[in-house]
This record gives structure tokens, C-alpha cells and sequence, in this order.
């Protein structure tokens, strides 16, 4: 069983990883298994944002493993969408995969 810890990264500084926000861990035996709880974590952030309010959110499933790149495994983005805008607001989380007993 692995562990997968959800981290909302702020726009201005994505490479400043002590700006990064937990904002949600879920479960599973890969991240295939995880990847619907994964979606609806990164939505109930984006929802939950009173920012957000009256806007329609959505998250992109987890992208091909990161490799080198900063500590996350995966990264998603979380698309809100204004009902009055020229453009929708991306927003990005990076996910840290672990197995149950390492943290």
C-alpha cells in the first residue's frame, strides 16, 4: 500500500517547497488505484476555497512521474473556472508517492 501526500504549490514560487500546502493524503496499491480520491482531494481544495466561490472546478489526473525534478513523484493541476472571465485559474499540486511505513 502506497501513500500519496497532495501539495497545493503557490504560483509565485513553486521552487520554494516550504511554500508548498499539504492539503489532502489518500491511499492506494499505485497511483492508478489512488488517482479518482487524488481528483476529488485537489476539487475539495479548489472548492473550498472562498476565492473560488460560484466557480466550477476540475483536476487533470496525476502526469507521468516527475523524475529528477523537486521532490514530488506526480503533478496535477486544478482548473477553476469563473463564470465571468477571459481566462481559467491553474493551479498546480505536486504529490509525493511513499510506501505506508516510510511517513
Amino acid at each position: 500500500m502506497n501513500k500519496y501526500k497532495i501539495f497545493r504549490m503557490p504560483s509565485e514560487d513553486d521552487e520554494n517547497y516550504d511554500q508548498h500546502e499539504l492539503i489532502g493524503v489518500e491511499y492506494g496499491e499505485d497511483i492508478y488505484e489512488a488517482t479518482d480520491r487524488l481528483i476529488e482531494a485537489v476539487c475539495d481544495d479548489l472548492s473550498g476555497n472562498p476565492e473560488y466561490t460560484g466557480c466550477r472546478v476540475y483536476a487533470y489526473p496525476p502526469e507521468d512521474e516527475y523524475g529528477e525534478m523537486g521532490p514530488y513523484q506526480y503533478q496535477m493541476s486544478g482548473v477553476v473556472f469563473p463564470p465571468a472571465a477571459e481566462e481559467n485559474i491553474v493551479i498546480s499540486y505536486g504529490i509525493v508517492e511513499t510506501d505506508e511505513g516510510q511517513g
